[in-house]
């Protein structure tokens, strides 16, 4: 009984994290159905000037990693996974998708 607990678990686990696979590939546009999504910028892959954000709909938008100035003005930033939050450029550093 005690090995069939294991394999259960093991196999929960398995397909748990089969969930959150990160792919390199992809532009990692969040799945907003999923709570942990929520309230969280999130890492555009394929865009360093943007990051992901889950809308009151549930829908992914691309939102840009811009600060306007007083006076009008845009600053374009880039988003940090490390900060977690568009920084300026000379702060910002690459970092691998996954």
């Amino acid at each position: 009984p005690s090995a069939l607990v294991l394999c259960c678990l093991a196999l929960f686990v398995a397909l748990h994290a089969a969930d959150y696979v990160c792919d390199p590939n992809g532009n990692n546009q969040p799945d907003c159905s999923n709570a942990t999504n929520q309230e969280v910028k999130i890492r555009n892959f394929f865009d360093p000037t943007r990051y992901w954000w889950c809308n009151s709909s549930n829908v992914a938008e691309g939102v840009p990693c811009e600060l306007r100035l007083d006076n009008g003005t845009l600053i374009p930033r880039g988003f940090d996974v490390q900060v977690g939050d568009c920084v300026t450029w000379d702060l910002w550093k690459w970092s691998p998708n996954c």
